[in-house]
Parts: structure tokens; C-alpha cells; sequence
């Protein structure tokens, strides 16, 4: 059976071995592109463009929201763990009705923005990433945090807001990925 919420030929670009969960839910399909062997878990919900590299999990439940004016980019063996929340745009929450559902005139300032995911990134569970946001390569964060502000290269942060921790092991990890391209061919 297939997706329940939309038809899969109107994503913008969907690559070979991409499994979307048939609960997955994906607001504007034109607007998001998966690349080769992605997996979408069930009860996901995407509202915002989206560009997916290869080799990327995004787990059950995740929220990537924003409206069709922001962006969020992954790329390449990156992971999203269960429940997290991207939020490539939103209301500040000072003024005005936080509701799509009313005229402009009593919108309060609109954050629009993009995440950006490098190669190697994870995100831990139940995490949420506010707008404007930049992941390093090889970046980590913990279960739990809340990221507002960019996460330098092969760093491990957790907490609210998300801090460092340690450093990565940013030889093993390429390593794996090398022997996993050698494995391949």
C-alpha cells in the first residue's frame, strides 16, 4: 500500500532504494527531493521545502516545518531521531494571532529561515532546531536540547540551549564510511 497522505509522483525528485512510511505526511511533495537510499519512518510530518542527500533516516514522528518560504537541507548519512522537531520558520509569539487561519494584518513577525544538516550529523531524540541554524559536518547533538544557534564540525552538544561536550571521532566515522563505499562496489 502506498502513502495514505499524498502520491509520491508529485515529490520533486524521489532516487532509488527511498522507503516512505505510508503514515509519512508531506504537506507540499513539489517542493521536496530525496535522495537515493533515504528511509522517512511513519507519523512524520513535513511542511516546508525540503532537499535530502543520500543515506539519511529520518525516525517516527519528526516534525520539519516552516511554510513554503524556508528550508531545510540534509545531507549525506545524516540522522534524525525519534520526535525531532525542525523549524525552519515560525511566528515570534509577540504579537498578533499565531494561527495560519487569520488575515495578515493580525500575523505578529514571521522568522523565516532554513536548517542546514551537513554530512554525518545527528540529531538526538525529541530535539528541536529553531531557524537559522547550521550543523557542521559530523556535528551531534543530544536527546533533549534545543538548538538555536549553529554547531561547529565533528562537535557532540546536548542541553537547553544545546552546549558542547566533546569532540567526535571524526577518523573512525569517515573510516566506517569509506569501508561501507568499499563494501558497495
Amino acid at each position: 500500500m502506498g502513502n495514505i497522505f499524498f502520491d509520491l509522483k508529485k515529490l520533486k525528485y524521489c532516487g532509488k532504494n527511498v522507503i516512505i512510511g505510508k503514515t509519512a505526511r508531506i504537506r507540499y511533495p513539489e517542493l521536496v527531493s530525496i535522495g537515493d537510499n533515504c528511509i522517512i519512518d511513519d507519523f512524520t510530518y513535513i511542511s516546508t521545502p525540503l532537499e535530502l542527500k543520500g543515506n539519511i533516516h529520518i525516525s517516527s514522528g519528526c516534525k520539519i516545518i516552516g511554510g513554503k518560504n524556508s528550508k531545510v537541507t540534509i545531507d549525506e548519512y545524516s540522522t534524525l531521531s525519534p520526535g525531532v522537531v525542525l523549524v525552519a520558520g515560525s511566528d515570534d509569539y509577540v504579537g498578533g494571532i499565531a494561527t495560519p487561519m487569520v488575515a495578515n494584518e493580525f500575523k505578529g513577525d514571521i522568522v523565516i529561515g532554513s536548517i542546514c544538516l551537513g554530512r554525518h550529523c545527528v540529531v538526538g531524540s525529541n530535539t528541536v532546531v529553531l531557524p537559522n541554524v547550521v550543523f557542521g559536518e559530523g556535528a551531534a547533538v543530544g536527546a533533549l536540547s534545543l538548538v538555536k544557534n549553529d554547531l561547529n564540525p565533528w562537535i557532540l552538544y546536548a542541553g537547553i540551549p544545546a552546549k558542547e561536550i566533546k569532540n567526535r571521532n571524526k577518523d573512525q566515522i569517515l573510516s566506517f564510511e569509506k569501508r561501507l563505499k568499499e563494501k558497495k562496489q
